[in-house]
């Protein structure tokens, strides 16, 4: 900052002070709006779900996601098949309680004893 010596001088730094302070503020006003914009939680909500929209495509295509689908979906089929041995299209209660404790113990089995494709 330099010295004021006269009225002149004064009246030029206070130009240039509150110069400074209307573009300080407009720069605040600018960066208030755009946090505001930001924050706001249909856009927050809108760009998460563009991020999962774009990564679930890369997921699908990855061989280990549609090894562990296919192995959910034998699990699964198994387990169902089972039950229906077991159950049968008629059942009590507790036969049927029984067959549902069957159905994912068997679809359990089945899912962790299918090997885990081999990375190359």
């Amino acid at each position: 900052m330099y010295t004021i010596n006269s009225d002149k001088t004064l009246a030029e730094a206070i130009r240039n002070l509150e110069a400074q302070r209307e573009l300080e503020l407009e720069i605040l006003k600018k960066h208030t709006e755009y946090t505001l914009n930001q924050l706001n939680p249909v856009n927050i909500v809108k760009e998460k779900l563009n991020e999962g929209i774009a990564n679930i495509g890369k997921t699908i295509k990855t061989p280990q996601f549609k090894n562990s689908l296919l192995k959910t979906g034998i699990g699964l089929a198994s387990g169902f098949l089972t039950k229906k041995l077991i159950v049968g299209s008629q059942g009590g209660i507790l036969k049927r309680l029984l067959g549902t404790a069957i159905q994912a113990a068997v679809s359990r089995l089945v899912i962790q004893k299918i090997p885990d494709e081999e990375k190359e």
